[in-house]
């Protein structure tokens, strides 16, 4: 069984990470744009974009 090193674990999430914001750049914009202005309503009013980005995250 082979285990990463802490550094190359590192490196392996950061890649991962820019990687990800990259590819979910416009969902996350989308998301940004109807929470502007709202407080508490963005729980319910964007909640179908928050999803959306999560699920980009996760791919």
């Amino acid at each position: 069984m082979n285990a990463l090193s802490r550094r190359e674990e590192d490196a392996l999430q950061k890649t991962a990470k820019e990687k990800a914001m990259k590819e979910c750049d416009p969902v996350v914009k989308e998301f940004a744009e109807c929470a502007s202005g709202r407080l508490i309503s963005v729980a319910w009013a964007c909640r179908d974009k928050y999803k959306a980005i999560q699920n980009c995250m996760i791919q």
